[in-house]
């Protein structure tokens, strides 16, 4: 697995640049999606395969219980945003990119040093995008895609550091109470939406 890291790293780096620019449910699930696979090949690299599968399962089904859920509320409308906006992200997440580039080497230097440097940038990648996103939307679904996307980093660190059933039991029982959680708020937003539809004078 370990000819899949590089192409990994870099599929994590689009798919987390994606979700923290757009705001289009549709793209974001499909990068989420994305990214979990990339986030499997890199934990692939310190833990074995049927153990890695695991995390690759669960995320899997984590994206799919949120975009069903969008397609049952029958969600189609997606919000315009300024091309102002849309740079300011873009040009957050590059800065995000540089910092974590920059740190790295002194992370695996003095915390780190068993960490492969893929792993390490892949799973700061995920955590230092995911923050990111949480500091510039107030959007409940968003707020969850960042969630997961900062646990699969987590994921991804502490696998190059401890292989651990019982935790990876108890990160799978997390990442699916994160994604009812989104459910629940996606579920509640759109019933809000309807009501409000409906108070509204004709």
């Amino acid at each position: 697995m370990s000819a899949f890291s590089t192409p990994a790293f870099v599929l994590i780096v689009i798919t987390a640049m994606v979700i923290l620019i757009f705001r289009d449910w549709r793209i974001n699930t499909i990068a989420l999606a994305v990214q979990y696979l990339a986030a499997f090949f890199l934990v692939t690299l310190s833990w074995p395969i049927e153990v890695a599968v695991v995390k690759l399962i669960v995320g899997w089904m984590a994206t799919a219980a949120i975009t069903f859920t969008f397609l049952h509320q029958k969600v189609t409308e997606t919000q315009t945003e300024s091309e102002a906006s849309l740079f300011f992200r873009g040009f957050a997440g590059l800065l995000t990119i540089l910092a974590i580039f920059v740190l790295v080497p002194t992370l695996k230097g003095n915390i780190f040093p068993e960490l492969e440097p893929v792993i390490l940038q892949g799973g700061l990648m995920l955590i230092g995008m995911s923050l990111m996103q949480l500091g510039t939307n107030s959007n409940p679904y968003l707020t969850i895609i960042s969630l997961l996307s900062f646990l699969s980093g987590f994921e991804v660190i502490y696998a190059g550091l401890e292989t651990s059933t019982l935790l990876t039991g108890l990160l799978a029982v997390v990442n699916l109470g994160l994604a009812m959680v989104g459910v629940y708020f996606i579920t509640k937003t759109a019933e809000h939406e309807d009501n409000t539809d409906l108070e509204e004078p004709s």
